[in-house]
Order: structure tokens, then sequence, then C-alpha cells
């Protein structure tokens, strides 16, 4: 597209210029004149360009195969799906992955050639905060929707699907505990017990989860919650953990970002809430960013044997482009043999961050794709 993940708004309006034919998300605010920063109604755009407009799971179920699709279901991000499968009035807001993709294949169908992307985009934000309820459901919601692509795929053997991922995030591994590994699998069998996501949790307590989004310029945040019995009883009702006093006393002040973890990247409320929730899951964690593991890359239909095997993942898009009959290859940069890391990984880490917050007062800053807090 020519722009970075940060300039939503302006990406909103590169896909009613593009002539997208199906767009199904989250993103309201990016179209909505109202929070926009150009005050511009890009809805009314969309309108006048002739898309049909959804906002909730029942205005998507009478959606008619004429025309464009826009689908803006949140304000920002899709609820994580552990959530959404306790809370009524999500389920009546916004259709399950699934459905999105059932509908727009069956919208697609009859189209001489078409490429659709469809995103299980939550499972990193559940791993990036260390949430391994969150990822799983969010992942099983993927792996629903990759049954309607293989049930489509059956039925048209000429489509080509592609599965994969850009990276792994924050590296969860189920542990072996208790004699002979005997506790792992009734640990891990408490994931069905938990009702919210982490990102729930912390708002409860005040705390600004990685996705939430920025205060209104004046307005003060409420206090963080910090009464021990408070945090317990918040746990146990979402969970059905009850946590020791000395645990919730060990992780209290990470919630204030007083806490200090051994390892740098562990200091954040939600490492260490996921640290915590290993006791009741089995699922511990390295940290709350991307890391190096191999991912898997599947594929069905024409032109799936190249992508088999080890490969590298900027191949993937090599591929796709060739297969389509285009010459291009991205420009690629060297690898930075030469960075110099100091003894003291958390004095550089804050170096790093007062870099950042010159470049962003000087119009140059890149946000972050996650924050951990």
């Amino acid at each position: 597209s020519g722009l970075k993940r940060e300039a939503a708004e302006a990406i909103a309006v590169q896909y009613l210029e593009r002539g997208v034919d199906v767009l199904l998300g989250g993103g309201q605010k990016f179209f909505d004149a109202t929070k926009r920063k150009d005050k511009r109604d890009v809805l009314a755009d969309y309108k006048t360009a002739g898309y049909q407009i959804f906002k909730t799971a029942q205005e998507f179920s009478a959606a008619k195969n004429d025309g464009k699709w826009l689908g803006i279901f949140a304000n920002s991000h899709l609820p994580f799906t552990v959530d959404w499968n306790h809370d009524a009035k999500l389920k009546a807001n916004v259709p399950h992955l699934a459905k999105l993709t059932r509908r727009a294949l069956a919208k697609l169908e009859h189209e001489s050639r078409f490429i659709m992307q469809v995103e299980g985009g939550r499972v990193d934000h559940g791993a990036h905060m260390c949430d391994a309820v969150a990822a799983l459901y969010d992942q099983v919601a993927f792996d629903e929707a990759i049954d309607v692509c293989l049930d489509f795929q059956k039925r048209h053997p000429e489509t080509l699907i592609v599965i994969t991922t850009d990276h792994p995030t924050g590296n969860p591994g189920l542990s072996g505990i208790g004699a002979s590994y005997g506790f792992s699998s009734a640990l891990f069998s408490n994931v069905q017990r938990v009702k919210k996501s982490f990102s729930e949790i912390l708002k409860s307590w005040n705390v600004p989860s990685p996705d939430a989004p920025p205060l209104p310029k004046g307005e003060v945040a409420p206090a963080i919650q910090q009464d021990p019995k408070v945090i317990a009883d918040t746990i146990l009702a979402a969970t059905d953990y009850q946590v020791s006093a000395e645990k919730i006393a060990a992780f209290l002040p990470f919630l204030v970002r007083k806490g200090k973890a051994p390892f740098t990247l562990m200091n954040a409320a939600v490492a260490q809430l996921g640290q915590l929730m290993a006791n009741h899951l089995g699922i511990g964690w390295t940290g709350t960013a991307h890391c190096s593991d191999f991912v898997p890359l599947v594929a069905v239909g024409p032109g799936a044997e190249r992508f088999r095997g080890f490969i590298q993942n900027t191949d993937v898009f090599r591929h796709y482009t060739q297969l389509a009959g285009i010459d291009f290859k991205n420009p690629s940069l060297p690898i930075k043999e030469d960075l110099k890391i100091g003894p003291d990984i958390e004095k550089e880490l804050q170096l790093e961050k007062e870099k950042a917050a010159k470049e962003k007062s000087a119009g140059r800053h890149e946000v972050p794709h996650w924050l951990a807090v």
C-alpha cells in the first residue's frame, strides 16, 4: 500500500480509492467523521461509491450479494473470541470470523477470479499480552474459518489456498508439571473455565492494556486498582483461579510499573499476569515480543507445490506475484551485523525509548506494532 500501519485513516481512504470489493472487520473510528482527525466523512464517501455498509451482525445477515461491502463491526479491533463467547451484546454486533469468511466467499464465488485474505489477527494480540486463552480461542476461530475455505476449495478445486503466519509471538509452551508431568493436562483443561481476556481484566483495574485507546486530551486517568482482595476476586470471577495472597503481593507492583522482573522484557503487567496464570493453565511465556520459531506454511490447490518445506518468508509474496504473472521483487536491506549492544540491556532499551520520544516530537516517529505495559 505504501502506507505504514499507523496511517489507518489514510488507509481507510485508500481502500475506497482502490475499489476493494469486500472489506470486513473493525476500525469504525477510522471511517467516522466525528473521530477522524481530518473530520472527513469517509462513510458517506463509501455510500456514494455504492458500498453497502454494515455495523452489526444483524445488518450483515441481511447483506445483498450485489455491489460492494464495507463491514465495520467494532470501534477499533474486533473483540477477542473468549470475550465474544461470553457476551451477548458482542455476539449481536460482531459476526464470527467463520461467518464473515463464508459470506465473503459466497459473494465472490461467481467471479472469474479473486484474491481474498482472511486474518486471525487477534491471535498475535493475545500472545503479545501473554494471554494464552485469548490466543487459543482466536486460533480456534481462525481454524473454523479455514474449514470454510477448505469446503469452498472442494467445490472449486481450481482455487489455491495458502495458510501461514508472518511470525510467532511470545513463545508460549505447555510445561510438564507434577510427577511424570501428570498435572499438565488437568491444568490445560482450565482454559475452558476462563471467561475474559486480559484486556477486559486489566480494564476493570484501570490498567491501560496495549490495545486500549489513548485518553482524550486533558482527561486524567483513573487510579489503578491496588486492593489485593479486588485483584484476587476479579481473577477468580474471570478465570476460576483462586490466587494466593503471596502471589497477588508479588504481582501488584507490576500494575503500577514498579515491579522488577529478572528478565527485562518481562517487566510488564501483561507478562506477569501471563506468568501468574501459568499456575492455572500450565502455559508459560518467554516474553511479549515476536520470536524466531519456524511457522507453518501449508497450501492446497494449483501452485501449492511452491509452498512446501522450508522457504524464506519473503518468498511467499514472490510466489504469489509469479503465479499471477507479475514480474516484481521487493528491494531488500542488509542484516545489521555490526549493531553493538552494551552489557546493560535495560539501559539500552531506555536509550531507545528516549530516541523514539525525540523522533516523535520531530514528527518522524513510527508507532510500534504493539506495546506491553
